[in-house]
């Protein structure tokens, strides 16, 4: 596709990515007409930064598992790619300069939002993508409908499901088929991921 286009950023850790993710992405990106929507996995968050995360490169693979059967989702690994933290705004930059006719909407939590002011230059992240909160059971109004401070609500449905609880029940051997995409499972199960202190396969940078 070519010319001007409304493009949603997703960012995270994805450690792994689950259905919880698969769902508020389809739910946004329907709500906002988005032509597109990029899942970008994060190198180096700057919120966990000294925590334990899976290689860069098994999060990539899970990602692209997860994505496979959805038209319209896209793998964008420029995070993984640069040397340090992952920044949004640095993503922000070299999406802009790739493509410059595209209209970014960037993607996040509603709890996010009380945190925003303090990442790295977040004036600059405003100018260049609108920002879209999504919550799971708040009716706010219409789908994608505006509130203060010139963020985007989208209401998605609730799912009870996180990264953190999937890797603790795969941690204590207990099924997550229904929270996690069977080529995702596949690979959480032929890496061992989860199940000890050190993922087999690449190190991430």
């Amino acid at each position: 596709m070519a010319g001007r286009q409304r493009v949603g950023v997703f960012g995270g850790t994805f450690d792994p990515p689950h259905r919880g993710h698969s769902i508020v992405a389809a739910e946004v990106m329907e709500a906002l007409e988005l032509d597109r929507l990029l899942w970008v996995p994060a190198a180096v968050p700057p919120h966990k930064q000294g925590r334990p995360i899976t290689p860069a490169m098994l999060r990539r693979r899970m990602v692209a598992a997860a994505i496979a059967d959805h038209p319209g989702f896209e793998l964008c690994d420029l995070e993984l790619e640069r040397d340090g933290v992952s920044y949004t705004v640095d993503t922000l930059r070299q999406l802009r300069s790739a493509h410059p006719t595209w209209s970014l909407f960037l993607i996040l939590g509603a709890d996010l939002l009380a945190g925003f002011a303090s990442w790295k230059d977040p004036g600059a992240i405003r100018r260049m993508a609108q920002l879209v909160a999504f919550d799971r059971g708040i009716a706010a109004g219409p789908p994608g409908s505006d509130v203060p401070g010139g963020v985007r609500f989208v209401p998605v449905t609730p799912v009870d499901i996180s990264s953190s609880e999937v890797r603790r029940r795969v941690a204590g051997r207990k099924a997550v088929s229904t929270m996690v995409a069977t080529h995702v499972l596949s690979i959480i199960e032929s890496e061992r991921l989860y199940r000890s202190s050190r993922p087999r396969g690449r190190r991430g940078r």
